[in-house]
């Protein structure tokens, strides 16, 4: 083996099979206007009883909130749009919230990104130190609107 990894079959097919991720220039700190952050919350979670349960607790706190209800639409959503913090679930089909967390870390370094998950601490393989904050379901709603606020008012 060459250390490369392209020269074995069963990598090259692993490769192609996996996911791709759209690449963007957009590597800075979003902007913010009028002492506001520039973009909504972009909330992400395929159990949709969740997904309605945050963005009325977010909204209610005064946060433009943006839901999706999967991580296919959350990258489709963050191909066009700046958001100013991105909160989603760890477990997902097809694009996982560990995909959304390694995409937006290398695109958007800055962006603060929290991750919420009903699994075992001892099964989230070192998400929690890689998200900004880390929630484990059922999420502790004051916990969840201090570290909101802790973050996006900073931002202001």
């Amino acid at each position: 083996m060459d250390g490369q990894g392209g020269d074995h079959p069963r990598t090259a097919s692993a490769l192609s099979a996996a996911p791709q991720f759209p690449r963007t220039n957009q590597l800075e700190k979003p902007q913010t206007t009028g002492g506001t952050p520039a973009g909504p919350i972009l909330l992400v979670d395929d159990d949709l009883a969740v997904l309605e349960a945050l963005r009325r607790v977010l909204h209610f706190d005064g946060w433009n909130v943006v839901t999706a209800s999967s991580g296919e639409a959350a990258l489709q959503y963050l191909q066009t749009h700046e958001v100013s913090l991105l909160i989603t679930d760890l477990s997902m089909a097809a694009v996982s919230g560990w995909d959304l967390l390694f995409h937006e870390n290398l695109q958007r370094p800055n962006l603060p990104i929290f991750v919420i998950t009903a699994l075992p601490p001892s099964s989230v393989g070192g998400a929690d130190r890689f998200a900004h904050e880390f929630f484990p379901k059922p999420v502790d709603l004051d916990a969840l609107l201090a570290a909101v606020r802790r973050y996006l008012r900073a931002a202001r």
